[in-house]
C-alpha cells in the first residue's frame, strides 16, 4: 500500500505542513510507503509568489477568500453567486481596494488551470489511498482536489483530516462530501494508520475497531468512532521535510526566501485545561494537555536546524510548556540555535525568563489582547493590562521579537475601558506594536460559543461568507462554520473609539523602531532618564533622592501601600513621605514616565544595558 498527502492552497509557502511530515515518518516506522504533495507550492508557482503571499497574509482572514477561490471548481453550476460574495463581503463588510478584489477575482479565474495542470500532473494511480489535511483556508481548495481524483480514479480511498474536519463540522462536510470515505479527527498518528491497516487486511465488513474516524456504514448512515489523543509525545517520531524541500525546488517561483521550519513540543493548552480564556476554540479533547520531554526537545531542534535549512524555527504549540522555560530555555540561552525559534507564550512570563529569550535567540507571541484590566477579565485572560505593558517593555529591553494583537468587541466592555488604553499609547508608542486591532469573532468550541447568553452575547450567526462558501442547508451550514458573528445587545456597539483604537494603532505601526525611553545611573546615585519617543522633543529628566527610588521600585509593577512601605528607607517623616510619594507619582504619569492602573504603577523607561550611558552634562 502506497500513500500521499496532499497540503492544498492556501496553506502557508514558507513552512513544511508539519502534522502530515509527522505523520509520514510514523507511517515510515510501519513500513508504509508516503509521498507529500505540496500543491500550496504549485499554486503559488503558478500565480506568484507576492500575489500568493498577499492573497493569505494581507486580505482580510475572516473574508475566506482563499475558500471562495475554488467554489466554482468545487460546486459548478450550483456554487453560491460570486458576484454576490464580491458585492456583499469583499466591498460592502471589508471594504477592500479594487487591486485587492481583483487579487481575489484573479486567483479564481486561475483555479481551473490548477487543477488542470499542476493537480493533473501528479501520478494519483500510484496511490491507494490520499490523504487531505486541511487547516484554515484549504478546505474548498483540498475538495475539488479530492472531487477531481476520484472522478479519475474512482478505486482511490480518499481520506481527509485537520482542524476544518474535527467534530460536528467534520461530521457535517461528511454528509455532503459523498467522493471522502473516511475522516480521521483528532491526533491521526494512531487512528490513520490503523485505518491503512483495515484498509489492506479488511478484517472486519466495517472499520468500527478504529478509533476517531467517521465512515458511511452499508446502509449508508454516518458512523462516528471515538478517539483517543496521542498522550507519548515523545514516542512519535521527527518530522520529515524531504517533500517540502523537493517540492521548492520543483516550484521555484513559490517561495522567495529561505523557508522556516516547524516543529512541536506541545499539544493541547495547559492554560486551558482548568479555565480557558473565553474565546478559546480549542475543543475538550485539543486542550488535554501533553508535552514532550525537555531532552527530547532540544535533540530534535538541533537534529532539525542541522539537517535542514531553515530562516527560523516555528513552534506550533498552542502555549509552550512550563518545562520549556525550566530546562530547554536555559540550554537554548547557553548553547543557541542556529537560527532564531518562535513560539507562543503565556504573557506572565518573567523578567529572567524574557532575558534568556533574548540571549537563545527567541522570538514570541504573547496573548496580549488588551491593556484595560475589565476587558481582560471579560475575557478570561487571567492576567492583568500592565503586565503586558511590563512585558513588552521587557521585549524592548532584551531585544526579543514580539507578535501580539488587540482584541475588542467584548459584551459588557464600556467606553471608558478604551479611552483608559487610548490614554496610556502615546506614553508607550516607542514599545513594539501590534500587528493587529480587531473584532472579536466568537469560534466554534469556545465558552463564548457554548453558552453566548451567559457571556452577554445575542444571537450567533456564521460569519457573512460561509454561505457563499458553502451551498449547505441552514443546518448543516451552522455544523460547518468555524467562526460567528453576534447580535450585540443595546449600548454596546462602540464605533466611535473603535475607530480611534485602530487609527492609534496604526500610527504606532508607522513609528515602530522610532525613539526611545532610557535611563541610566549616573556616578552620584541619581537616574538620567533620555526621552527620545515619536512626536516629543527630546529631553533629559534626573531624578534625584525620592524620585528615583520610586521610580526604581515600579521597574517592578508596585502598589502604591507598597511604595509607602518601601519609603521608610529614604524619609523618615511618614505622613510626609506619603505626601511626597503622591506628588512623585502625579508628576510621572503627569509626563508619561509611567502608567498607572487603580493604585498600581509602572515605570517604561528601558534601563541602559551598554555600560556607555552619558553623564547629566553631555
Amino acid at each position: 500500500m502506497k500513500v500521499l498527502l496532499v497540503v492544498a492552497p492556501f496553506a502557508a509557502t514558507e513552512r513544511p505542513a508539519l502534522g502530515v511530515s509527522v505523520l509520514k515518518s510514523r507511517l515510515g516506522q510501519a513500513g508504509i510507503p508516503c509521498d507529500i504533495a505540496y500543491l500550496n507550492l504549485a499554486f503559488a508557482d503558478l500565480f506568484g509568489w507576492h500575489d500568493y503571499e498577499r492573497l493569505v497574509w494581507e486580505l482580510p482572514f475572516r473574508a475566506l477568500v482563499g475558500e471562495w477561490v475554488f467554489t466554482g471548481c468545487l460546486y459548478g453550476e450550483g456554487a453560491p453567486n460570486a458576484e454576490a460574495y464580491v458585492m456583499d463581503v469583499l466591498r460592502g463588510r471589508w471594504g477592500l481596494a479594487e487591486d485587492e478584489v481583483r487579487l481575489a477575482r484573479d486567483a479564481r479565474r486561475l483555479a481551473p488551470e490548477f487543477l488542470d495542470t499542476p493537480v493533473e500532473s501528479v501520478p494519483w494511480a500510484d496511490y491507494e489511498v490520499v490523504g487531505f489535511s486541511s487547516y484554515t483556508a484549504q478546505n474548498v481548495a483540498a475538495l475539488a482536489i479530492a472531487r477531481r481524483v476520484k472522478s479519475r480514479h474512482p478505486s482511490t480511498t480518499i481520506v481527509f483530516g485537520g482542524a476544518n474536519w474535527q467534530g460536528r463540522s467534520g461530521v457535517a462536510l461528511f454528509r455532503q462530501s459523498d467522493f471522502v470515505d473516511f475522516v480521521c479527527q483528532g491526533d491521526a498518528e494512531t487512528s490513520f494508520l490503523e485505518l491503512l491497516r483495515w484498509l489492506k487486511w479488511r478484517t472486519t465488513s466495517e472499520p468500527r475497531d478504529v478509533g476517531g474516524i467517521v465512515y458511511r456504514c452499508a446502509g449508508g448512515d454516518v458512523v462516528v468512532t471515538p478517539g483517543t489523543p496521542t498522550r507519548d509525545l515523545d514516542a512519535l517520531p521527527p518530522p520529515d521535510f524531504t517533500d517540502f524541500y523537493a517540492d521548492l525546488r520543483r516550484y521555484p517561483g513559490a517561495v522567495r526566501r529561505l523557508p522556516q521550519l516547524s516543529a512541536e513540543t506541545s499539544r493541547g493548552c495547559w492554560w486551558a485545561q482548568t479555565g480557558p480564556c473565553g474565546f478559546c476554540g480549542m475543543d475538550a479533547q485539543d486542550r488535554e494537555y501533553r508535552s514532550k520531554s525537555p531532552g527530547r526537545v532540544l535533540d530534535e531542534l538541533r537534529g532539525l536546524t542541522s539537517t535542514w535549512a531553515g530562516s527560523m524555527v516555528y513552534l506550533a504549540d498552542t502555549v509552550v510548556p512550563p518545562s520549556f522555560f525550566d530546562e530547554v530555555l536555559p540550554a537554548l540561552s547557553e548553547r543557541p540555535l542556529p537560527i532564531p525559534l518562535f513560539c507562543d507564550v503565556r504573557p506572565n512570563v518573567t523578567r529572567e525568563q524574557v532575558r534568556l529569550m533574548g540571549s537563545a535567540g527567541i522570538q514570541i507571541q504573547p496573548g496580549i489582547e488588551s491593556f484595560s484590566d475589565h476587558v481582560l477579565r471579560l475575557m478570561h485572560k487571567g492576567t492583568r493590562g500592565l503586565e503586558n505593558i511590563r512585558l513588552l517593555k521587557w521585549c524592548a529591553t532584551y531585544r526579543v521579537r514580539v507578535s501580539w494583537n488587540i482584541l475588542f468587541g467584548f459584551p459588557g466592555e464600556t467606553e471608558q475601558d478604551y479611552e483608559e488604553m487610548l490614554g496610556m499609547m502615546p506614553s508607550i508608542r516607542f514599545l513594539p506594536p501590534p500587528q493587529a486591532c480587531q473584532t472579536l469573532s466568537v469560534d466554534r468550541s469556545s465558552p463564548f460559543f457554548d453558552d453566548p447568553a451567559a457571556h452577554g452575547f445575542g444571537e450567533l450567526r456564521p460569519l457573512a461568507p460561509y454561505p457563499y462558501i458553502y451551498p449547505f442547508p441552514d443546518a448543516d451550514l451552522w455544523d460547518v462554520a468555524y467562526a460567528f458573528d453576534y447580535a450585540c445587545a443595546p449600548g454596546l456597539e462602540l464605533p466611535a473609539v473603535a475607530t480611534r483604537l485602530q487609527a492609534e494603532v496604526v500610527a504606532w505601526k508607522h513609528e515602530s523602531g522610532m525613539g526611545e525611553l532610557r535611563y541610566g545611573s549616573d556616578t552620584d546615585g541619581a537616574l538620567t532618564l533620555v526621552d527620545a519617543r515619536p512626536g516629543r522633543p527630546r529631553r533629559k529628566r534626573r531624578l534625584e533622592g525620592m524620585e528615583g527610588a520610586v521610580y526604581l521600585a515600579c521597574e517592578e509593577i508596585c502598589s502604591r501601600r507598597e511604595l509607602e512601605r518601601r519609603a521608610a528607607a529614604f524619609a523618615t517623616d511618614g505622613a510626609t513621605s506619603a505626601l511626597a510619594i503622591d506628588a512623585v507619582l502625579e508628576s510621572l504619569v503627569r509626563d508619561r514616565l509611567m502608567v498607572t492602573q487603580g493604585d498600581r504603577y509602572l515605570s517604561l523607561a528601558l534601563p541602559d544595558l551598554s555600560g556607555r550611558w552619558p553623564t547629566p552634562s553631555d
